[in-house]
């Protein structure tokens, strides 16, 4: 009895990387770094989170925590609707899903937004490891599986360090907010205004 292999496996891995899988290596290693980057920068503000909105510690452990819950449940049972789906379409939309969702985070004003915003995150960011990896694989050839995972996990490693390293020294010169939306915490400034005006009158 013949047995049909699936396409993906009958085409094979490529006998060399190309320019084109040294530019997809580049790309998905970019949003690896920027996938950690916004996991992680919220530990460098959470001084000034608590300060400012008075949380307990507890609430900022759920809010460091509702990331790495969500990616624990859900990268096995989205890698699988990856493989079924379309891996590139996946990537594509689990990056819009947490870029969206760390602007989310810039625009929160409680804890409850601000959790919510971070449970995106990890939705977005949930299985973006094993898909984007799986994705880089079809552009090398076998040989160099090792060499590439190593180099694409580095990414992780990086993008938590720069998260963190750079977290602080933005949110102290631009706001904590300017973190996850890129501009200076003009929201605060407003609300310092706002309660300025209402002492004047």
């Amino acid at each position: 009895m013949a047995v049909t292999l699936p396409s993906s496996s009958a085409a094979g891995a490529p006998e060399r990387a190309g320019v084109v899988g040294w530019l997809v290596f580049a790309v998905s290693f970019g949003l690896l770094l920027s996938d950690y980057m916004s996991r992680q920068v919220l530990s460098a503000v959470f001084p000034l989170l608590k300060g400012e909105w008075g949380l307990a510690d507890a609430q900022l452990g759920a809010l460091a925590g509702v990331v790495a819950l969500m990616v624990g449940l859900l990268t096995f049972p989205l890698s699988l609707l990856a493989d079924r789906i379309g891996r590139v379409r996946s990537v594509v939309a689990m990056a819009a899903i947490w870029s969206l969702a760390t602007l989310g985070c810039g625009l929160a004003t409680n804890f409850h937004q601000m959790l919510a915003a971070r449970f995106f995150v990890g939705v977005g960011e949930a299985a973006y490891g094993s898909v984007g990896l799986a994705v880089v694989f079809t552009y090398f050839p076998r040989t160099l599986r090792s060499t590439i995972t190593g180099a694409f996990m580095a990414g992780g490693v990086f993008g938590s360090f720069l998260g963190m390293a750079l977290g602080g020294v933005v949110a102290g010169e631009l706001g904590c907010y300017s973190l996850w939306n890129g501009s200076p915490d003009l929201s605060q400034s407003a609300r310092e205004g706002d309660t300025d005006r209402f002492r004047s009158v």
